[in-house]
Parts: C-alpha cells; sequence; structure tokens
C-alpha cells in the first residue's frame, strides 16, 4: 500500500533487505481493505484516516491489490512484526533508493494519477501500461537468472 504523510510516502524494509511500500496478505475470507490496515497496524503501529482502492494487477505470481492510506500529522511508523525499518520519503527520492521494482512502479503510477489532466492517457490505459511494464520485468528477470 502506498501510506501518505503530506507529500512523503512510507517505505519499510525487513533486515537486510531493499525498501518497499508496507504490505502482506489478507487472511481466509479477510476484506482487501481491512487486509490493508491490519497490515500497516502490524507493520508500523499507524492507523490510516482514510484507505481507499488504486488498482490492482497480476504479477507472474501473485495478484497485487494497491491501497493509498492517508496518515495524520504527527504520527510515527514504529517498525513492527516482520519490518525492522521505517522511513518517510518524497517521490521523487524512491528513483535513487534501493527499492524493489515494483515499488518503483507503484509509485510511478501514483505520480501518473496525480499528474494527470485533459490530454492524458486515461487511468485504464495508464493501469494498463504499468501493468504489462511488471509483466515485462518480470519476464525478463526470469530470463536473466
Amino acid at each position: 500500500m502506498v501510506c501518505q504523510l503530506g507529500r512523503r510516502i512510507l517505505l519499510v524494509s525487513r533486515d537486510g533487505t531493499r525498501w518497499s511500500l508496507s504490505g502482506g496478505k489478507p487472511t481466509a475470507g479477510e476484506d482487501l481493505r481491512d487486509a490493508a490496515m491490519r497490515e500497516l497496524w502490524e507493520e508500523t503501529r499507524l492507523r490510516a484516516m482514510d484507505m481507499q482502492y488504486l488498482f490492482g494487477f497480476t504479477g507472474t505470481r501473485t495478484c497485487h491489490h494497491v491501497f493509498t492510506a492517508n496518515i495524520a500529522d504527527g504520527e510515527n511508523a514504529v517498525p513492527s512484526n516482520e519490518i525492522t525499518r521505517c522511513s518517510w520519503v518524497k517521490a521523487m527520492e524512491i528513483a535513487e533508493m534501493p527499492v524493489s521494482i515494483l515499488t518503483k512502479d507503484i509509485v510511478e503510477m501514483l505520480a501518473m494519477t496525480a499528474g494527470s489532466s485533459t490530454g492524458m492517457p486515461t487511468v485504464a490505459l495508464r493501469r494498463s501500461a504499468f501493468a504489462s511494464r511488471c509483466r515485462q520485468r518480470a519476464c525478463i528477470r526470469t530470463r536473466n537468472l
């Protein structure tokens, strides 16, 4: 999920891994929005003021559902559960950080949606292009192994 505080986005990391967005899997029968809120709490001890569904896509092995969570000013992320680090960063800084490819793509998609105006491709076309890029990168990674 994309957790926002003003213009900053929360990144999390497990010990020795790249930065990524907070997230996880729903339990059997759990609503996707409820799962996103639970995962945010379990990993960071943050409660979202608002949680909205952005888009979904299917990767090589997993179906991803991306939400955006807005956090109240003054809230502090505390690494919890399997998370060892939390950091609020500006979206433009993410391209230069050691983050997962999926995280970079999701943040880019969010920026495209925020910057939409007349003359830009529709959200549906941008989502389709994003999902296509994810599939292409997954295939490239697999071939290079």
